[in-house]
């Protein structure tokens, strides 16, 4: 026991090192090799844990997305059930769901993705949970409408927000993210005028009678 819990250390010093090297320096320059003399280890070692430079990103992309998946997933829990649509859009806008060293880390995956197959599908995994989330929590501000229109709409809320914070981290007025937020706003009143929506609502006040 105690040796495989040594090694499970070794592996998350190793992985530490590397996040470390690519959020102060890029993807590129964390080799298996930078790692190890970061670290005080030669290169043997490091190469018992990753065998070449795919496999110590595609553990680091691994290791990053389950972070940022469960940081989401308390995120989404600490919140009340039923939100407002502003309640909604300002979380989704807000740093707790947009984690900026996170997402430093996630456009170097980001452009590391079209080499490594593994990286790619993180990045998917992530970009579908971030969706995923968008859904769950315009679904509690929208209760009566029809939950196709709301992934419809949730999707498209999300693209804008993925395409604000990649503007922002180049270097974008944070203020700019207003306009996001009107822009998604107009998509919701868009949603809530549909007419089948203010029969799903008067449903829902019937049955709350």
């Amino acid at each position: 026991m105690g040796r495989r819990n040594l090694r499970l250390q070794r592996r998350e010093e190793i992985l530490d090192a590397c996040e470390d090297m690519v959020f102060a320096q890029g993807l590129a320059a964390a080799t298996p090799a930078a790692v190890a003399r970061k670290i005080g280890l030669d290169r043997t070692t490091v190469h018992h844990y990753f065998r070449s430079q795919a496999e110590l990103m595609a553990g680091l992309a691994n290791r990053v997305v389950d972070a940022y998946l469960a940081d989401l997933r308390a995120l989404a829990a600490g919140q009340q059930q039923q939100l407002s649509v502003n309640q909604a859009l300002d979380l989704l806008l807000s740093t707790s769901f947009s984690v900026p060293r996170y997402d430093r880390l996630c456009d170097e995956f980001a452009a590391y993705a079209h080499h490594d197959a593994e990286i790619g599908r993180q990045q998917l995994r992530l970009c579908q949970h971030l969706e995923a989330a968008c859904v769950e929590l315009l679904s509690r501000a929208l209760p009566h409408i029809k939950p196709a229109r709301v992934r419809q709409t949730a999707y498209a809320v999300y693209a804008l927000i993925e395409g604000a914070y990649g503007l922002h981290s180049v270097g974008f007025a944070a203020n700019r993210l207003t306009a996001c937020k009107t822009a998604a706003l107009t998509l919701v009143d868009h949603l809530q005028a549909d007419p089948s929506a203010h029969r799903l609502q008067a449903k829902h006040k019937e049955a709350a009678v």
